[in-house]
């Protein structure tokens, strides 16, 4: 799969909306952010660099599944509903 986040947009249309969370509820920058970071890779490469980085974290013994489930929490606003299933499959790898 090569889908990219280059040009995505939240459900609310707008860019920078939160998908009508309430407005900034402190975690836009984050978001944008973590957009900022990784917004032009594929699907594919998320994968690889989140596997990655959970090895590193995981063996170095800094890995905390709660953090991450609470990182990519604040990115589930601007996600389609396909998208929020493929990120439960995910963190159902990541925490077996």
């Amino acid at each position: 799969m090569q889908k990219s986040l280059k040009n995505f947009k939240s459900r609310g249309g707008r860019d920078g909306d939160n998908g009508g969370n309430g407005g900034n509820n402190g975690n836009s920058d984050g978001v944008r952010e973590l957009l900022g970071k990784y917004g032009n890779m594929s699907e594919d490469a998320l994968f690889a660099a989140l596997m990655q980085q959970v090895a590193s974290e995981k063996s170095e013994g800094t890995f905390d599944i709660n953090k991450l489930s609470a990182s990519l929490g604040s990115m589930r606003p601007y996600l389609t509903k396909a998208q929020n299933e493929k990120l439960d499959h995910l963190m159902g790898l990541i925490g077996s």
